[in-house]
């Protein structure tokens, strides 16, 4: 038979339970949330910039699923789900279970297809705003473009406060303008769901499949002998690596 226990001594025994079990219970809570924190998914991870991204979170750490339209590299370390992320259905299995995503998908801006950059830059980012949300992601970085704030007069000294431009340059800007408005007007602190967005320009580096190729075919060609306007004007290239270190301390200290 089992000993009779009073009901105040009942009440002890089940408080030193609690008690001593608490500390490992909430370090378990707290390496759960530490191992989802280092979760994440890149968007467009199989591009230029992407690729550059992957293997910098995966040097830091980090749990890496990459989404894309195509796959442009094999990599036993990474969870890869090939899909169009204007499709819900396609992109939440990439978003499920991960804190923080990186889109830096867009079509490149001398594709000069209006119809494209619409569909990826805004309606496809629409949909992984949403998608984020179903899928319970806490983070959101967006790849936005320097051209936002742009309308052809030199930018020196530029901060966050910049409006954006009334005129864009050209198609793709002004999708992109949509697109970071759509992102930064996401942002809810109250349901944990926090975004940003980075404005590079001009990134160049390794593997670098658009810009230095370009100049380097040019100057082959003698395209690169002549001078537009004074010679004064300015504008900035960004090395890859910066840009992907840029977009995790975004992430880091959101």
């Amino acid at each position: 038979m089992e000993p009779a226990v009073s009901e105040p001594m009942r009440d002890q025994v089940t408080r030193t339970h609690l008690t001593e079990d608490t500390p490992k219970v909430n370090a378990d809570i707290e390496k759960v949330n530490q191992n989802q924190a280092k979760r994440c998914t890149v968007i467009g991870g199989s591009g230029f910039l992407g690729q550059h991204m992957v293997e910098q979170l995966l040097a830091r750490g980090y749990a890496v699923n990459v989404f894309d339209i195509q796959q442009g590299f094999d990599n036993p370390q990474v969870r890869f789900f090939l899909g169009d992320l204007c499709s819900r259905q396609d992109l939440y299995p990439a978003l499920k279970g991960v804190n923080t995503v990186f889109h830096c998908a867009s079509p490149p801006p001398s594709s000069n297809n209006k119809e494209l950059f619409y569909r990826v830059n805004y309606i496809g980012t629409k949909n992984v705003i949403e998608t984020c949300k179903e899928a319970g992601v806490q983070k959101l970085i967006l790849t936005s473009s320097a051209s936002v704030i742009f309308e052809g007069v030199d930018i020196k000294n530029g901060t966050e406060d910049l409006p954006y431009a009334m005129k864009p340059i050209d198609y793709y800007t002004e999708t992109k303008i949509l697109q970071e408005r759509a992102v930064l007007g996401a942002n809810d602190p109250e349901k944990n769901f926090l975004t940003t967005a980075i404005r590079p320009h001009g990134i160049f580096g390794p593997r670098d499949p658009q810009l230095v190729p370009i100049l380097i075919e040019a100057a082959r060609n003698g395209k690169m002998k002549f001078v537009i306007g004074n010679g004064k004007n300015l504008v900035d290239f960004t090395f890859v690596e910066n840009v992907v270190h840029g977009h995790i301390l975004a992430a880091e200290q959101l």
